[in-house]
């Protein structure tokens, strides 16, 4: 049978398919089609060896382990000529004994090495030298229970070597003491390892991690590394990151801080003479995190690493990068910007100080105003000022276009030929920030600056507050955004602070009828009746999501409902506190009494909450303080598919309102409280009823059906009750049957009563898409049994494939097995 001849192409295109997904067992099987195929596959499988048997083996730590070693066996075995190979990897790789691992077993932690010659050398493929030297336990434990290694470190006495430098103590029991030689020596194997596969073809190596601690032998030989185009310097087999803190020495941290002065001077010098002798060939420089550097002042790292960074060549003519603002800044004087239209500000190097950071950008011109044709941009904040180019720039562009009216087209036309340059069409900005002072003046330069293009605005402070779960009445400051705003395009909007309170005028988002997300959250744990303050009422016709936490959640107007039928997702909560509610392990939300609730209420009354915007009684559209409209519960919202209610909003929710929800598929509410007590819940039979009820006859005489009296919601598909709710007699087999017939999974929390385990069985077995029962109930196992119960870890391989339910209980998971 003739054999299948694909050209050189698709082969090629094949293998590199199986080596972006990791496929190393197919791409090894190719090695034995044919000598074509073979020399073909080869260059894939060997390039990036170290990462990818790393991927290939993430499942199994022991699995990788093995794999890796035999890997560095196989390339040890072609170093030409093998006087080059140190002392410490012969022993540990290329012994002839059997070695023995960790463990009782007394398993062969390395197949014995063979004497068959390779017929390739693979060696000359490698182009990434990245070796993951963390081996873990594994390695330790195979070091401590190598004799020949033993053997090699007592002659060459390793362990007093490091004692005497100050890099370990001096342990008095022999298992600590071979804990930390195990670890001493794992790092000098993996830096003598990394020197010897690359000394072999050095103008091979493309991408190189280089151990600082070995640095000047990398710059003695710097000449050879003639295709090194991506370089990260590792620090952590030094100090603390190398042994742990087990074995801090007593001099560990003087040693550090000469030691980094050191390997920072190294690290610039090896870039300096790289760049030097092999011109625009060193392309990307990964300098260590500041995190792991210690002993060395802040300040100083940040100008070194910028030192650093500017020695590498400017970016090509990019249409998107990922990196930091230091290393944009220090490439930026040769890069054109012009045609850059995505950065991620928020990668690689961004763990500096942020006010370091800030400092080290202010003595340069800013870089975003040279990227005209920027659209998206994701970054942390860079000072109140960030923006003020930009909206200094729209300023202009208002004054040109009141000229184009007073004076004509013609004179305009010649000021933009001469003059005046379009906008920057920013459509996405995504902001973190995480010191002081709040984000308050970026936001409002956006929101002007950037009107007439921004479709997504995502802004999240990243402060965690250690107050967030104790006793506090309100957040610290009240801050109001949305000033100024003119976002007629704008899609989605989130914003997520910290230690305040967001208000917002709602009067800028009059403007953005396009949105179609919406979400706001502080950390308002509580609120007294005088902290209302109700926002406008804003028409968003094409609004999706809606999701609210803190303060937006108290005081956003829900009359807007009534403008927003397209509604998919609505979620209206406040901050959790955890752990420590009523019960050890619980998590509640802090409510109003039922009392001051009935008084809001009472305070409502006659206000009109579908009022359009700013003719509610006071300046900015706002109603008066301690005043909100009542919560009418009749918004009708035919595309709303998910609500998701907690705190108080759960505690007011008019179950009757779900008959203007046609299409909810998941209802989820929460009246977890640290008074339960107070904050009872009856679930009746009227909630499940239709407002308008009809007549006991029809008109032909006939009853009416369940359908008819009551709510049908044939698409819900998930009901979570958690809080003090009390289901009365009947509820359940009528939410069952008649309200939700398709449900999939119920869970009741361990508060909710009114029920027993008996009756939510046999309705589920009525049921055909019920799936899954969650009731936090305390049960015995025999109570459990002789309801026909079985364990789930007890089914049978044939019940495995029956039609079941999954009841999770107190006392375990369980099943009924439906027709057994």
């Amino acid at each position: 049978m003739p054999q299948l001849q694909l050209p050189p192409e698709c082969i090629l295109v094949i293998i590199s398919i199986l080596c972006s997904e990791d496929d190393t067992d197919t791409m090894a099987r190719l090695l034995r089609v044919n000598k074509a195929i073979c020399a073909a596959t080869l260059p894939f499988l060997y390039e990036d060896c170290f990462v990818r048997r790393m991927r290939a083996h993430q499942h199994s730590v022991k699995s990788y382990d093995l794999s890796l070693a035999q890997l560095i066996r196989t390339l040890l075995r072609q170093v030409h000529p093998q006087s080059r190979i140190p002392e410490l990897l012969k022993i540990t790789f290329l012994s002839q004994d059997d070695q023995v691992g960790v463990g009782s077993t007394q398993e062969p932690s390395l197949p014995p090495p063979t004497t068959t010659t390779p017929a390739f050398k693979y060696g000359y493929f490698l182009r990434m030298v990245r070796i993951y030297y963390q081996l873990g336990d594994w390695m330790v434990g195979f070091i401590c229970n190598n004799s020949p290694l033993m053997d090699y470190a007592a002659t060459n006495q390793i362990y007093e070597k490091h004692v005497n430098e100050g890099y370990i103590v001096k342990f008095i029991h022999d298992e600590c003491r071979d804990k930390a030689l195990g670890r001493v020596l794992e790092m000098d194997i993996y830096q003598q390892l990394t020197w010897t596969l690359c000394q072999d073809h050095p103008e091979t190596i493309e991408t190189l991690t280089i151990p600082l601690k070995d640095i000047q032998r990398y710059i003695d030989h710097v000449h050879q590394f003639t295709s090194l185009s991506n370089v990260t310097f590792s620090v952590r087999e030094t100090g603390r990151y190398r042994y742990g803190v087990p074995i801090y020495g007593p001099n560990l941290y003087e040693i550090e801080q000469e030691e980094n002065d050191r390997l920072f001077e190294g690290m610039l010098e090896f870039v300096r003479q790289h760049t030097s002798i092999h011109k625009n060939v060193l392309r990307n420089i990964e300098a260590p995190p500041s995190t792991e550097l210690d002993g060395t002042d802040q300040h100083s790292r940040l100008d070194v690493y910028f030192t650093i960074l500017s020695l590498s060549p400017p970016f090509q003519n990019v249409r998107s990068i990922c990196t930091n603002w230091i290393e944009l800044l220090a490439r930026h004087t040769d890069t054109n910007l012009n045609c850059m239209e995505s950065i991620n500000a928020m990668t690689r190097g961004g763990d500096w100080e942020a006010e370091d950071e800030s400092k080290l950008l202010s003595k340069y011109p800013p870089l975003l105003p040279r990227c005209r044709v920027l659209k998206h941009l994701s970054t942390k904040t860079l000072g109140p000022d960030m923006f003020q180019w930009a909206v200094l720039e729209k300023r202009e562009k208002e004054i040109e276009r009141h000229q184009e009216g007073i004076l004509g087209r013609h004179l305009c036309s010649w000021q933009q030929k001469h003059h005046i340059r379009g906008l920057v069409p920013l459509q996405s900005i995504r902001m973190y920030h995480n010191r002081e002072p709040p984000l308050v003046q970026e936001l409002n330069d956006i929101g002007f600056a950037f009107g007439d293009s921004l479709e997504e605005l995502y802004v999240d402070d990243g402060i965690w507050r250690s107050d967030m779960f104790v006793d506090q009445t309100t957040a610290s400051r009240v801050v109001l955004h949305g000033q100024g705003w003119n976002l007629p395009r704008l899609r989605t909007l989130s914003l997520e602070m910290s230690d305040l309170k967001l208000h917002f005028d709602m009067d800028a988002l009059q403007q953005s009828r396009a949105l179609e997300s919406l979400t706001m959250h502080d950390d308002m744990v509580t609120y007294r009746h005088s902290d209302i303050r109700s926002w406008s009422v804003v028409h968003l016709p094409h609004l999706k999501k809606l999701d609210l936490q803190g303060s937006p959640a108290i005081h956003f107007n829900m009359g807007s409902l009534h403008h927003s039928p397209c509604l998919e997702e609505l979620d209206l909560k406040m901050v959790i506190i955890c752990p420590y509610g009523p019960r050890e392990g619980d998590c509640y939300y802090r409510m109003p009494s039922p009392e001051e609730l009935e008084r809001e209420d009472s305070d409502t009354e006659g206000i009109d909450s579908h009022e359009p915007s700013g003719i509610l009684g006071s300046n900015q559209g706002y109603l008066p303080i301690g005043r909100r409209p009542r919560y009418t519960w009749d918004w009708h919202l035919p595309n709303l598919k998910k609500l998701d209610l907690a705190a108080v909003f759960a505690f007011m929710f008019d179950f009757q309102w779900l008959q203007y929800l046609p299409n909810l598929q998941t209802l989820y509410l929460s009246t977890l409280s640290s008074t339960n007590s107070l904050h009872e819940r009856h679930i009746t039979l009227k909630d499940l009823s239709r407002k308008e009820q009809p007549q006991e006859l029809e008109e032909d005489g006939s009853r009416e059906t369940l359908s008819d009296r009551y709510i049908n919601l044939p698409k819900l598909e998930s009901i979570v009750l958690n809080g003090h709710w009390i289901i009365e007699e009947k509820v359940l087999e009528i939410l069952f049957l008649a309200v939700a017939p398709n449900l999939h999974w119920i869970s009741f929390g361990s508060d909710c009563t009114g029920y027993i385990l008996e009756e939510c069985i046999i309705l589920s077995r009525k049921m055909l898409q019920m799936e899954r029962v969650h009731l936090d109930m305390r049960l015995t196992w025999d109570e459990i049994q002789r309801m026909g119960l079985v364990p789930w870890e007890s089914l049978q391989d044939e019940q495995h494939n029956k039609k079941r339910v999954t009841f999770i209980l107190s006392a375990g998971v369980f099943c009924d097995i439906l027709g057994s």
